[in-house]
This record gives C-alpha cells, sequence and structure tokens, in this order.
C-alpha cells in the first residue's frame, strides 16, 4: 500500500469515528464519587490507629537537639515515659473511683421522685429491655419491680429514698429462705446503678428469679414484740 493510500485510510476512519460525547461537571463528580467507593481505596486509607500512631511518633521525632544522638535518645525515653506516666494517671483517675464504689458497695434509692409504676409495668419494662439487649436498664426495673411486689404486699415499707440493702435486709426477714439470693439482687442493682457496672444477662436473671422466688413463697410472719 503506497502512503498516500495509508494516509487516506487513516483520515477515513477518523471521520467515520463518531467523537464521544462531553462529560458535564456534575456527572464527573458522581463517577469519581462511584470509583471512589470501591474497597480497594477503603483498605489504603489510613485507620484512626495508623494516624494517632505517627502523630505521636512524629511528635517524638520532634525532639531533636543540635543532632547529637545521645541527647535525641535521651528526649526518646523521656517522651515515651511522659506518655506512659499520663496513660496510668488517667487509669487511677477515672477506673479506682469506680473500683473502691464496687467494693464498699455503693447505694442509693430505689426508685426516682416521680416513678409510681406499680409492679406489673416494671416488669414488663424490664422484659422489654431484656428484648433489645439493654441489659442495665432490664436489670435495674427488674429490681424496682420486685421491691413494689413485695411493697404491694405490705412486706416492705413504701418508703421514698429507701435502699436497695436496706429493702433487701428487710424482706430477707420474710423471706429467709431467699435472703440472701434478695441481698444478692441488691447488690447487682447497685452495682450497674451506682457503681456504673455493665450488667448482663445473667444479672437479670438473679434479679427475676428472685422476684418468682418471693411470690411464689408465703412470707413469714414476723411475731410482734410487746414493749
Amino acid at each position: 500500500m503506497t502512503p498516500g493510500a495509508t494516509v487516506g485510510l487513516l483520515v477515513g476512519r477518523m471521520l467515520t469515528v463518531s467523537p464521544r460525547p462531553a462529560v458535564s461537571p456534575g456527572d464527573a463528580r458522581r463517577l469519581l464519587q462511584d470509583e471512589l467507593r470501591d474497597r480497594a481505596y477503603d483498605a489504603a486509607r489510613p485507620t484512626w490507629w495508623d494516624r494517632v500512631s505517627k502523630s505521636f511518633l512524629d511528635w517524638i521525632g520532634s525532639f531533636r537537639i543540635g543532632g547529637d544522638a545521645g541527647v535525641d535518645r535521651i528526649l526518646l525515653v523521656v517522651g515515651i515515659v511522659v506518655v506512659l506516666a499520663v496513660v496510668v494517671l488517667l487509669v487511677v483517675v477515672v477506673g479506682l473511683p469506680r473500683r473502691r464504689a464496687v467494693q464498699r458497695g455503693a447505694s442509693g434509692s430505689v426508685f426516682d421522685a416521680d416513678d409510681r409504676r406499680d409492679a406489673r409495668a416494671l416488669s414488663a419494662a424490664a422484659a422489654a429491655a431484656a428484648a433489645r439487649g439493654d441489659w442495665d436498664q432490664a436489670v435495674v426495673d427488674a429490681f424496682r419491680a420486685l421491691v413494689r411486689g413485695l411493697a404491694e404486699r405490705d412486706l416492705v415499707p413504701d418508703v421514698p429514698g429507701a435502699t436497695a440493702r436496706t429493702i433487701a435486709t428487710d424482706a430477707g426477714a420474710s423471706f429467709p429462705g431467699s435472703a440472701s439470693a434478695l441481698t444478692e439482687s441488691a447488690r447487682r442493682f447497685d452495682a450497674v446503678r451506682y457503681a456504673g457496672v455493665d450488667a448482663d444477662e445473667s444479672d437479670y436473671r438473679v434479679v427475676t428469679d428472685t422476684d418468682t422466688a418471693v411470690r411464689r413463697v408465703r412470707p413469714v410472719e414476723q411475731i410482734a414484740v410487746p414493749a
């Protein structure tokens, strides 16, 4: 094929190929967003730990004085010690008060001032909380249902501000066979409500089993001591 024929063929092909339509800025933005949603880009992005560790290493690396390697090493050690000291301090400040509260048995009133729900309503609220996996609320409402049920039977005084331990002690006199279970239920209520301990299903079951037990048993009659 002669050079002239080759050029003619190329020109013919160029004329027969239809040009691609222009892409608008909006379409270009959408195509770019679709492309960036690819999981390959997610894997390439740095995690929060990558960012934090890089910032820490950059901060440590900024401690340089006069290019002396010995001084640099000393500053590196000092920086690490400072960071560890801050971490230990946070653990002590945040963790110890909660641990001490659990150990000494922090306790408070069982009911809020405006909570006048009966035992049935409280039991339903506890069951609903358990169904959605909110074990903290389930334990609190279940113990309140237990206490309200005892008060409705005139077995414990319905006194605003009464603590869980006081109620458990009073109820234990009427149900000696469940005295330890009542005390344990009160302890778990206080741990969740006032010490910030996270509850689980076993805590909820302890309280509800205790409630069931005292409902099924006749209380021991208290003998009045003559004055």
